[in-house]
């Protein structure tokens, strides 16, 4: 593991990178990108280069037009982007067998007229080069190196794509499997290649690489530099064969120069000592020529193949590992005994489970001794508390980060399947009627309902304003029609139930209902959550679907005097549901209110929306205002305010309804 996390490799491009299609670097996620590009791939053209007659087609004048542009945005000292560090490499569009990709369109349902040419695409192809050229950036010829690989033959392109366009897995054998940032030099970065080679790259020179080795006979899985002795790296290969590179140390010990780990398809993990009398590396010697034939440490560590493997930088014995079994294992290497070649040994410390394919990866936090991110070809990444147990989600870290690192107001606090601590201050105002601080732990629920739509498992930022200004509810002074009666409060989308519990936990004169969408595993979380913070009896958790029946919700109350909601707002195609389970669980009195708090990313059209169909079903909107998350500026509605994702995130809107036909005085 690398120590310095604020470098990054960008890629840029349409579909065909990658097939990567779905968002990257935007919407929430957009500030997460480190400030610091390092190298900047664009890989445009395979929808451009479409014949004139598709709507993706981009003409050549325009399409060269256009990467000029996006260099400029970078390179350009004019450019509020500057930024004259970053490397930009152009990869020109792939070539195209028009028989194939006539084939695969025609066979869908509607049929589709053929949208590509192989000559279009050479046309292109030979655009990006000439830009590449003439504004002096990298340049990968992605077009000639697969029509070569041909034998110069479009029939003969069928090998490397899967439907005339897309590269398939020959496409992409040259690929790359791994990175690792050079110890010494800033700016260099060994590659470990689909085709057996390892290859060394300078980002800040065109003459790219500056030096390469093909010691390997089949894919380089894994790539590593030593942070302790910066001139060497290890590589390891689908041939079998870990191999050192010096001169210019498969995973070294972070605490040991001389300690390399390797994990096997055979399934264990081994210790190799390089200090061991079998391998000699002496003037005249090739490295590779003196292999060690045997590990001075093995442990079976599954059954499967081992994938993936990662020192702990903190504790020197402690070793993760990872691999087709879908477990990540963590051994302490104290419990394994030197011994023959055959002899085997090690003690298990921690087994995590949850994913469900392969592990692919597995890396310790360079800053935390306990915590551990994993990822797998499930297309997930989790980050565990190894002391505690405790999976974190991305989420959870990323959330600390924005506002330390980045000064941005976190949109979620928690995700799905964590524990989150929850510390109250009220207010000096005397309207809560717990004047002391006071903490609850949440377990937010971690379910795989199918109507995912209809719930939300996180904590989200809107979720805590609500319960961090509970005075705002005005439940301390609330009178009901009988005064030996308790306030009737309903939370819908409770998720973990932050508001509802707080209130239960903070007045002493109140009925909660902390309710969210029927799933077994929602619901039992949340009721171990009213549970786990002695609020049993003041507070019960309840199933409801938005537009269902209520009975189980309200029993012989006759409905609640005050219902609260955070972040329910955000999907507009439920707002009639929600609106209809308002009309069914609100008491039909004027003191009666609904206060829903929503977060600006759910979008000022989308609130509007809802504002807007509340007046058709008999509510009012008493109040609609914008409230600073962390500070006490307050601003009225405006559903025409413009924001950036920064300004977004310091505010959330806060409504409050009532019932129009009844009069606005307190009973």
């Amino acid at each position: 593991m690398a120590s310095n996390v604020v470098d990054a490799v960008v890629l840029f491009g349409d579909s065909i990178t990658q097939g990567g299609w779905e968002p990257g670097l935007n919407a929430f996620g957009e500030q997460l990108s480190p400030p610091k590009i390092r190298l900047l791939t664009i890989w445009y053209g395979a929808n451009d280069s479409t014949i004139s007659s598709s709507p993706h087609h981009v003409p050549l004048e325009k399409f060269a037009s256009n990467l000029r542009e996006w260099i400029d945005l970078v390179h350009s000292p004019n450019s509020p982007h500057y930024s004259p560090t970053t490397r930009i490499i152009l990869i020109s569009p792939p070539p195209v067998n028009a028989d194939m990709r006539r084939a695969d369109v025609e066979s869908r349902n509607p049929p589709q007229k053929l949208d590509r040419d192989f000559e279009y695409t050479r046309k292109y192809a030979q655009a990006v080069r000439e830009v590449a050229k003439d504004k002096n950036v990298g340049f990968t010829d992605v077009w000639t190196v697969l029509y070569e690989a041909a034998g110069k033959d479009e029939e003969s392109l069928r090998k490397y794509l899967t439907d005339g366009l897309h590269l398939n897995r020959d496409g992409y054998q040259d690929g790359l499997y791994d990175v690792a940032w050079s110890e010494i030099h800033e700016n260099q970065l060994v590659t470990a290649s689909g085709d057996g080679s390892l290859r060394l790259w300078d980002v800040m020179l065109n003459d790219l690489p500056i030096r390469a080795w093909q010691e390997h006979t089949r894919e380089v899985f894994s790539v590593d530099w030593s942070n302790i002795k910066k001139d060497t790296f290890a590589s390891s290969s689908w041939d079998g064969t870990v191999k050192l590179v010096r001169d210019i140390p498969s995973l070294f010990s972070p605490h040991q120069p001389d300690i390399l780990a390797t994990c096997s398809t055979d399934g264990t993990v081994k210790i190799f000592d390089l200090r061991s009398p079998a391998y000699v590396s002496g003037p005249g010697t090739n490295n590779f020529t003196n292999p060690i034939s045997a590990a001075a440490l093995t442990v079976p560590a599954s059954p499967g193949e081992v994938l993936t493997i990662d020192w702990n930088k903190y504790r020197p014995f402690l070793l993760a590992s990872g691999g087709v079994d879908k477990l990540v294992n963590i051994w302490d290497c104290r419990m394994i005994k030197p011994g023959e070649l055959n002899q085997v040994g090690g003690a298990r410390e921690t087994q995590l489970f949850g994913h469900e394919y392969a592990v692919r990866k597995v890396q310790w936090s360079p800053h935390r001794a306990e915590v551990l991110a994993t990822a797998s070809y499930d297309m997930t990444c989790r980050v565990s508390m190894e002391d505690e147990g405790t999976k974190l989600d991305p989420t959870d870290i990323f959330s600390s980060s924005l506002e330390t690192l980045f000064d941005y107001q976190p949109i979620t606090l928690a995700s799905a399947g964590t524990v989150y601590i929850h510390e109250h201050n009220p207010p000096s105002n005397g309207l809560c009627a717990t004047p002391t601080s006071l903490k609850i732990t949440l377990r937010t629920p971690d379910t795989l309902a199918a109507n995912w739509s209809l719930h939300a498992s996180d904590v989200w930022a809107s979720s805590r304003y609500l319960a961090d200004h509970l005075d705002q509810l005005g439940l301390n002074t609330f009178k009901t029609a009988e005064p030996e009666q308790p306030v009737r409060v309903l939370e819908l989308g409770a998720a973990a139930g932050l508001p509802g519990i707080l209130i239960a936990k903070t007045f002493d004169n109140v009925s909660v209902v902390v309710s969210d969408y029927p799933d077994e595993l929602l619901i039992k979380t949340l009721a171990e959550n009213v549970e786990r913070n002695g609020v049993a009896d003041l507070c019960r958790a309840a199933p409801h679907a938005w537009g269902s029946d209520p009975s189980s919700l309200i029993g012989d109350g006759g409905g609640f005097d005050l219902i609260v909601a955070a972040d329910t707002l955000w999907n507009p195609s439920l707002h009639d549901l929600l609106l209809t389970s308002l009309q069914m669980t609100l008491k039909k009195t004027s003191s009666a209110r609904i206060h829903l708090v929503a977060g600006l990313h759910t979008g000022r059209y989308t609130i509007q929306s809802f504002l807007d169909a509340v007046q058709k079903v008999g509510f009012e909107v008493e109040s609609a205002t914008e409230k600073e998350v962390k500070g006490s500026q307050e601003r009225a509605w405006n559903v025409a305010r413009g924001d950036d994702d920064k300004e977004r995130r310091r505010w959330v809107v806060w409504m409050a309804l009532k019932w129009k036909d009844y009069t606005s005085s307190r009973l």
